[in-house]
């Protein structure tokens, strides 16, 4: 096994499960967060002569378990795709011998996109610790980064379904191929847990 893919699938299901916990064991509410604290803060400004009009702008508030709920999916999808990364292993060596062949080309985009989600992933389950941890959720900066980090991870991830769907396409081997069928196997789930991803994300902030 690569080096470098054993680092990408350490996966942080123990951390994930610690921050469940803790989310239990404190109080679920949710926390404000100002709009332009950060220049790429979500929420956009106000014209002045609305704030005149209205008074002050309500605060931009993260959804604690709107949170709680992606780490969630983030890990089921860890546990739902180890058989995927054996099988991936399993295969590159069979397919190697013909480094030409249309199989291991597409394999081998298979293994190196799974490396870059799996890191992706990794890292949006150590910015959702950073929120859920005590301690941390009345620092207003750090929960607009932690939205700013977050929706950017989740916009990362959907390109990777795409490039991995243009590959498909692009590449398309017989359906009896195992390498295709392992392909659109993984594409099938990676799509089911952006969709989830994607449709929490929008549930953020209120």
């Amino acid at each position: 096994m690569p080096a470098s893919f054993r680092r990408a699938r350490r996966a942080r299901p123990c951390r994930a499960l610690c921050a469940l916990v803790l989310f239990l064991c404190c109080s679920g509410t949710a926390f404000p967060v100002r709009a332009g604290d950060e220049p790429s803060a979500p929420p956009p400004p106000s014209s002045p002569a609305a704030d005149a009009a209205s008074g002050p702008a309500a605060p931009f508030v993260l959804d604690a378990a709107s949170l709680v709920a992606m780490m969630t999916d983030v890990i089921k999808y860890y546990d739902d795709t180890k058989p995927f990364e054996g099988r991936i292993l399993a295969l590159l060596p069979v397919y190697e011998k013909n480094k030409d062949g249309e199989e291991y080309k597409k394999l081998r985009f298979l293994f190196d996109t799974h490396q870059k989600v799996t890191t992706s992933l990794n890292n949006l389950i150590d910015v959702l610790y950073i929120y859920l941890k005590p301690g941390n959720p009345d620092d207003q900066e750090l929960n607009v980064y932690v939205y700013n980090r977050s929706r950017n991870i989740i916009t990362f991830l959907n390109s990777m379904v795409y490039f991995l769907t243009a590959r498909n396409q692009e590449m398309e081997l017989g359906s009896s191929s195992d390498v295709q069928k392992l392909y659109e196997s993984y594409l099938v789930r990676l799509t089911t847990l952006l969709y989830e991803l994607n449709k929490t994300l929008a549930a953020f902030h209120k």
